[in-house]
């Protein structure tokens, strides 16, 4: 489903305009890349790397979660008119990923390969499954219920991660 598929919208928006779940998807495959990398210097023994790698994974699964908790997932219940909705699961599950992140932070602190690579494995199954649920249900569901304001949220992702990128290379 594209963003409003309501034929209002000029032909060069629309060939330049995300859906909500294309947007998340991309960056759930960014965020994938990212986290290989971490794993792979770990794997090889590359410390510095490693930890330089696993910022940058942390920080941009950080941006993405922030993007669902204060934009996407706002709107969604807002428009439901309840905060009990799927987004409270995936909230859940947003706490459980970042305290796995902060495991995978400690071993990479203790250059501890062996536990670090164990909760990668965590991470890599919770990721996974994760991201089948929001991109095969809550996604779909959320472009459904909000496609009359898609465009202004995938508008309000895109700054986010704007303003995010420019805050980086300050």
């Amino acid at each position: 489903m594209r963003c409003g598929d309501n034929g209002a919208i000029h032909k060069q928006q629309e060939e330049t305009m995300d859906t909500i779940g294309s947007y998340l998807e991309a960056d759930h495959v960014r965020c994938d890349a990212l986290f290989a990398d971490a794993r792979q210097a770990v794997r090889v023994g590359l410390w510095r790397e490693a930890g330089r790698a696993l910022a940058t994974f942390r920080h941009a699964l950080e941006r993405h979660l922030l993007i669902e908790e204060r934009i996407v997932f706002p709107a969604f219940e807002n428009a439901v008119g309840t905060t009990s909705a799927p987004t409270a699961a995936m909230r859940s599950e947003h706490l459980r990923i970042r305290g796995v992140v902060q495991r995978l932070a400690n071993a990479l602190t203790e250059r501890d390969t062996e536990a670090f690579l164990i909760h990668a494995d965590t991470l890599g199954i919770v990721l996974y499954q994760h991201s089948e649920k929001e991109e095969g249900v809550l996604y779909p569901m959320i472009e459904r219920v909000l496609a009359a304001s898609c465009h202004r949220l995938v508008e309000a992702m895109q700054a986010f991660g704007a303003m995010d990128e420019l805050a980086s290379a300050a």
